[in-house]
């Protein structure tokens, strides 16, 4: 789809998502890189991975990931950076949100220090971190 003019910056939204995605992963596991390329095809293709103005200013495309396709470290954390300035990013998942707040001093099992990173829990295990200039929207998705 790279030369498919529609795509525009849609695609490069979807892209920096498969990126962020994938950086937080740090691992060698290639069926998550995967899945992260099959979610920005369906980006891409404008498929319900992305929401389209319900969460932010009317015809604003949302880049979403599924909590369930990133990888987390030995301690059940991820860290999402992001490289590509994204404004808003929404997190899909059946997960409940525990805690959400600013990570103290802090190093990860994978070696990211995430002193000052956002972060939220939630209550499988997983705590994500992600840059404070990103906006996070855990949106609850039905089984």
């Amino acid at each position: 789809m790279a030369g498919d003019p529609t795509c525009g910056s849609l695609a490069q939204k979807a892209s920096a998502g498969a990126t962020m995605a994938n950086r937080a992963t740090k691992a060698q596991d290639l069926e998550p890189v995967v899945k992260a390329e099959t979610a920005a095809e369906e980006v891409q293709t404008g498929s319900p991975s992305v929401l389209e103005g319900a969460l932010g200013e009317p015809d604003e495309e949302i880049v979403t990931l599924a909590l369930s396709d990133l990888v987390q470290d030995a301690n059940g954390e991820i860290v999402l950076f992001n490289d590509s300035h994204l404004r808003r990013l929404a997190l899909l998942t059946e997960a409940n949100e525990l805690a959400r707040g600013e990570a103290p001093h802090h190093v990860t099992a994978a070696g990211e220090d995430v002193t000052g990173f956002r972060y939220v829990t939630f209550d499988n295990g997983v705590t994500l971190y992600y840059q404070p200039d990103l906006e996070l929207l855990v949106r609850h998705e039905q089984s």
